[in-house]
């Protein structure tokens, strides 16, 4: 059978623009939660967000080509030449009808959403603007993606909240190994808005911290998610059709396995049933058991009912091999949203290629109260041959990719 194999990476992030400027505030520890500066947030029990206030869409787009497009098809269309440049693909040498677009997206622009139903309520139906609409469908940013680069070949989005990109993910996966497409552009990708982080303030679910400007940001560690924003996009290609062009090779989507839960949808599998079954399976699949593994990226949000649930999955998984193993809450400085799984990737692969670990925690520090500060192992050094990415959604939904080195 083929291996799927990673060759482009784009990411716009608040840890920075662009997988080098990425991958620098992975590797050295930063945090993009900060303030959130860009709506009022005075009325709410939260103002803090992993949100990007450096992105400008005219370093990647003409003015004429970004001007209709909302903040998250922008992002997405950026994160995309930044991928296809780093890859090496050239559009013009190869069947676009044999690239696909897939996408993974909780909620898309739901800052046009606003803008759309506020235009409707204030002046009725004339109030919605007719080129608000098109915005608001969750397959903007993939449509977006496809008129730019002028490709023909299949063209999906997914929405399963925090698990929208990793399901995009899984489906390249099985249309490359289906030989459907030679090449699919997979990204996540979703935006931070005014009312979209005003129903998580009214439900609770955000954590539950204000700071004023130019204050340092510490979530409480169990006190509720921290919400973010952002844009990533990954090549893949089987592993013939990336060596016969001589590409670079980031590593390989070993295998991933996605399991479904049934909790409430406001709530997490605490009892990580589904979790423990989507990373066993993982690992099965992908031939490896847990003494392989050399780091994790859970999806650790600050959210006790999580991150409790999948401290004790891996110590009843890994057992004492757990100790041994980086664990990296990349969450903790992102934020969680529907499109967090491709940057988290985008981090795991570089994280690999470079030979570095990511900054990585102890599994105490996911336990509420057990212990006083959140310290980072950055810098350290060790083999990164094979990596395991874990992921959870509000509903009970839960998945698992294993990454290794080609």
């Amino acid at each position: 059978m083929s291996e799927i194999v990673v060759t482009g990476i784009g990411v716009i992030s608040s840890l920075g623009i662009g997988r080098n400027d990425f991958w620098e505030g992975v590797r050295t520890g930063r945090s993009g939660i900060k303030q959130i500066t860009h709506f009022d947030t005075t009325s709410l029990r939260s103002n803090v967000a992993g949100w990007i206030d450096d992105f400008k869409p005219e370093r990647f787009l003409p003015p004429r080509t970004y001007r209709r497009m909302s903040r998250v098809s922008r992002m997405a269309v950026a994160a995309s030449i930044d991928a296809l440049s780093d890859s090496g693909v050239n559009l013009e040498e190869i069947d676009r009808e044999r690239v696909a677009i897939i996408m993974g997206t909780a909620y898309g622009s739901s800052s046009k959403v606003d803008e759309f139903f506020k235009g409707r309520l204030k002046d009725g139906p004339r109030g919605a603007h007719p080129f608000t609409f098109p915005e608001t469908v969750p397959n903007a940013p993939a449509s977006h993606i496809a008129i730019f680069h002028g490709i023909t070949g299949p063209n999906s989005t997914f929405c399963q909240n925090e698990i929208s990109s990793e399901t995009a993910i899984m489906y390249a996966r099985n249309i490359l190994l289906q030989n459907l497409v030679d090449v699919v552009l997979v990204g996540g990708a979703d935006e931070l808005s005014a009312m979209q982080y005003s129903c998580y303030d009214a439900v609770r679910a955000l954590n539950r911290i204000t700071v004023s400007e130019g204050e340092t940001v510490q979530p409480l560690r169990g006190g509720g998610l921290v919400l973010g924003e952002g844009a990533g996009m990954l090549v893949m290609e089987r592993s013939e059709f990336a060596r016969s062009r001589n590409a670079r090779i980031y590593g390989c989507l070993k295998s991933g396995i996605i399991t479904g839960g049934a909790v409430a949808i406001n709530r997490y599998d605490a009892e990580g049933i589904q979790t423990a079954r989507a990373v066993t399976s993982a690992m099965e699949d992908a031939g490896v058991g847990p003494d392989d593994i050399d780091q994790i990226d859970i999806s650790a949000n600050y959210s006790r009912e999580l991150d409790t649930m999948e401290a004790a999955m891996l110590r009843r998984i890994f057992g004492k091999k757990e100790d041994e193993i980086a664990v990296s809450p990349l969450k903790y400085r992102i934020g969680d949203f529907g499109g967090s799984g491709i940057v988290r990737a985008a981090a795991v692969l570089l994280s690999m290629h470079a030979g570095v670990p990511l900054p990585a925690v102890t599994t105490d520090i996911l336990i509420d109260g057990a212990c006083t500060d959140l310290q980072w192992n950055i810098g350290a050094s060790g083999s990164v041959l094979v990596t395991m990415m874990t992921s959870n959604t509000f509903g009970g939904g839960s998945s698992s990719l294993i990454f290794t080195m080609a």
